[in-house]
């Protein structure tokens, strides 16, 4: 049985990033840039003004001066004449500096008479000017190939004129939940079964790692279904979630029917607790996860597993958003010698660091501990008994 390290490994070992493809800077949110992406333009654009005002020649200015009035330009407009000495030009806010100006007489301290405007005060040169170039050259790198596209990075990349840019694929998903148990969401309960729930939770944890979700399912505890249905969902995707179905029961079908599909098995149980039966392998390119079917397990796996292989496949060289250092609120240590996740509740303490309270109930078959729960403590299976104050990892669920 693999230490949840190791089989982390294993997996990423699998992902290479997927093919690059462009897509327009409007649907490039969330997305891994597979290319760098650079300005295609000087920002500023061209010298404008950073206030409402005059724009003036800085020597021409000073307590008492009174300036010609040269015409005015506000946002948007180009500058027809070039400003001569002894003039002015009224600008708004982002305006175009006629040539010649290099400064702004901001509003408060002139005072326009008909076609002259007198200066309260001198200003000095580049005084409310924001020069061409200051802030980004053309061909300059403003996000990097691996790096998310984020909210303030689409900024600046829409500010630069770039219309689109070079993303990686987003992985084809396909989910499948197994059992002859399940009920449909919603459904009206019936004696002996459960309302499925792992499909739409490994689903939207997909989605949410950046993922194509292309279709979901779900199969009864029948061998020849579940080899026609693994068989279906290899066609086409990039990686297949399997909950449910990966253990040793009579009714646990997956294994035989992945082995029947030609997937080739790279590791299968994991010293974890929840998730300790997970199933990993490939066929050609596909990715093949066989999650637990408790719902714990199942989010444990996905968790540990299924997220780090979606961002290395759409290229993600980041750090892991959804991992954080915590302290300890109190004792913790792992349980039957497995690297024991424990859900717990996450907030800051009275000195601001984030605080992790395990939750009392920590079966893997409980659900309604889960709702209260911000994310799982990482205890390894070898750290022993923790005290309270240590700082461990933390794995969050959003």
């Amino acid at each position: 049985m693999l230490d949840l390290a190791t089989a982390r490994e294993l997996v990423l070992a699998e992902c290479a990033s997927l093919p690059p493809e462009r897509v327009g800077l409007a649907d490039s949110a969330g997305r891994v840039l597979a290319e760098d992406a650079s300005s295609l333009v000087d920002l500023p654009p061209f010298d404008r003004s950073a206030m409402d005002g005059y724009a003036v020649r800085a020597a021409d200015t000073g307590p008492g001066v009174r300036l010609a009035l040269a015409g005015a330009v506000a946002a948007g407009d180009v500058p027809v004449t070039s400003l001569a000495p002894g003039e002015a030009v009224a600008v708004t806010t982002g305006a175009a500096l006629p040539d010649g100006a290099d400064a702004v007489l901001q509003a408060e301290l002139a005072d326009p008479d008909g076609d002259e405007v007198e200066c309260a005060a001198a200003v000095a040169p580049a005084r409310h000017v924001r020069f061409r170039g200051e802030d980004v050259r053309r061909g300059d790198v403003l996000a990097a190939a691996g790096q998310v596209v984020t909210i303030q990075r689409l900024s600046a990349l829409a500010s630069s004129g770039l219309g689109e840019v070079s993303v990686r694929r987003r992985a084809r998903v396909r989910v499948l939940a197994t059992g002859s148990e399940l009920l449909a969401l919603g459904a009206p309960p019936e004696p002996g079964r459960i309302h499925e729930s792992n499909r739409l939770v490994v689903a939207t944890m997909a989605a949410a790692a950046g993922a194509d979700v292309v279709s979901t399912g779900t199969v009864p505890d029948d061998a020849d279904a579940t080899r026609m249905a693994i068989a279906a969902a290899l066609e086409d995707s990039d990686v297949l979630l399997i909950t449910g179905g990966v253990s040793v029961g009579a009714h646990d079908h997956v294994k035989r029917a992945l082995d029947d599909c030609g997937v080739s098995e790279i590791f299968w149980r994991v010293r974890m607790k929840p998730g300790k039966p997970l199933w990993f392998g490939r066929a050609a390119s596909t990715l093949v996860f066989g999650l637990p079917g408790n719902p714990l397990s199942a989010i444990a796996g996905a968790l540990c597993f299924v997220r780090p292989a979606l961002r290395r496949l759409h290229g993600d060289s980041g750090r892991d958003p959804t991992s954080v250092r915590v302290r300890l609120a109190e004792a913790a240590q792992a349980d039957d010698g497995r690297t024991t996740l424990l859900a717990a509740a996450l907030a800051p303490g009275a000195d601001g660091v984030l605080e992790a309270t395990p939750l009392p109930d920590q079966g893997s078959h409980l659900t309604g501990g889960l709702a209260r729960a911000d994310g799982f403590v990482v205890v390894e299976h070898d750290a022993g008994r923790l005290r309270a104050g240590t700082l461990v990892d933390a794995l969050t669920l959003s």
